[in-house]
């Protein structure tokens, strides 16, 4: 599925700059012991946008005997993962190359090689700062979507995205709601015909003490 990655973090409300190399902790405190969670929003992978649910403010991992008191929808692994098209590059590319073609001196414009390594890229966003705040890519494509440690079909990814922005909005993740969310569209599936029900399902079953009296008795074994 396409996404706008960029339109997902205003409908978020994240307005923190986000380029290849950062890593983002958005904290959501909530009244009550273990109640507060975190969303992570992590692009040090330059290929792979990933958005982690996560008990606790600091987006750390947590061992099994400190996430044992958080509710359950905190303790299983809720996530997207959105592979990045690089619209934005592929963009200046083409800018680049219309340049150099009109140029009176272009010398074939070969392109200039593009940092592929996570220490090349948190050299970049650390030498240039805010100046790449525009490298969020407008284009990706949702590759893998979990919610409390159960896979959600490709035809909810839509409605699980959306609504987990509003969520974010809001300042309150709520992974149930989520589940709730995919499974109304993924369990909306017509069973086969071997499966279909025969005969009158609305009919009342009549217990007969008498009939019934002797199921599962073998003379012997009493």
């Amino acid at each position: 599925m396409k996404v706008s990655v960029q339109k997902f973090l205003e409908n978020a409300g994240v307005e923190d700059a986000f380029y290849p190399g950062k890593r983002i902790v958005k904290p959501y405190k909530q009244p009550g012991s273990f109640k507060s969670h975190c969303a992570v929003l992590d692009w040090r992978d330059p290929g792979k946008v990933r958005i982690d649910i996560k008990a606790g403010l600091t987006g750390k991992k947590m061992e099994p005997k400190e996430l044992k008191d958080y509710p359950v929808c905190f303790q299983s692994p809720t996530y997207v993962e959105i592979k990045v098209t690089n619209d934005n590059e592929e963009d200046e590319d083409e800018d680049e190359e219309g340049k150099s073609s009109k140029g009176k001196s272009g010398g074939g414009g070969k392109k200039p090689a593009k940092p592929k390594k996570l220490e090349d890229i948190e050299m970049i966003a650390s030498r240039f700062g805010d100046s790449v705040k525009g490298k969020v890519p407008e284009l990706g494509e949702i590759v893998d979507m979990m919610v409390m440690g159960m896979k959600v079909a490709k035809e909810a990814y839509e409605t699980v995205f959306t609504q987990l922005a509003e969520q974010m909005k809001h300042a309150r993740i709520s992974a149930t709601d989520l589940l709730a969310k995919a499974g109304n569209v993924v369990t909306r599936v017509q069973p086969p015909a071997f499966l279909k029900p025969k005969g009158d399902e609305t009919a009342q079953y009549k217990y007969d003490r008498e009939r019934n009296a002797d199921i599962g008795f073998s003379p012997g074994l009493g």
